[in-house]
């Protein structure tokens, strides 16, 4: 196993904005589908993700600007799966300055790639294809970025919570504090309701 790390990014950015517009939506790894990637062509195939995703989780990957490690990270994923097509995902963008700018340049469509960061684990050199399969990668973080190397994964949308939507949450998240205080005070145990 190596533990050299890898970039590879993506483009297409569609977006659509509503309420707080702060998580992004969409494909970030295509799978089966070749690309040149510098000294030799590469695929992900369906799988790769499947591990990383099984003992990380989403929350453990951070979402960077651009691969910048040297400056906190803009946000986190909150979603990982393998769709047929690929990697999809779902990021959570922090109010932070970076956030924000970062927000405001993909909302104008400067910004329209994504990338990953990623330490390969297993890979099968296809001889008669000369394409390196990844079959096995970890995942180390996903970067918003202006240029991509795949085409195929793109961000689908900006998806937020509206702020009727929000008061709704924050309304049930009350509630069922208070339902669990009660039933812990009357030693009921404790008493969930389930969204």
């Amino acid at each position: 196993m190596t533990t050299e790390t890898l970039h590879r990014s993506f483009a297409d950015v569609e977006l659509r904005a509503a309420g707080d517009g702060r998580t992004l939506v969409g494909l970030a790894v295509p799978f089966d589908q070749p690309t040149n990637v510098g000294n030799y062509v590469e695929s992900f195939s369906r799988g790769a993700f499947a591990r990383t995703i099984a003992e990380r989780g989403a929350a453990k990957v951070k979402i960077l600007a651009a691969h910048s490690a040297n400056v906190n990270p803009i946000g986190r994923a909150t979603v990982l799966r393998e769709d047929p097509a690929g990697l999809h995902v779902e990021m959570r963008i922090s109010r932070t300055a970076l956030g924000d700018e970062v927000l405001a340049l993909v909302e104008d469509g400067a910004l329209d790639g994504l990338s990953i960061g990623f330490q390969p684990v297993r890979a099968f050199n296809n001889p008669t294809t000369s394409v390196v399969e990844r079959t096995e990668v970890r995942l180390n973080e996903i970067s918003v970025c202006a240029f991509p190397a795949y085409d195929g994964a793109r961000v689908l949308a900006v998806r937020s919570v509206t702020p009727q939507q929000q008061h709704a949450l924050t309304e049930l998240d009350l509630i069922r504090r208070r339902a669990s205080l009660v039933a812990a005070i009357s030693g009921v145990g404790s008493y969930d309701i389930h969204r």
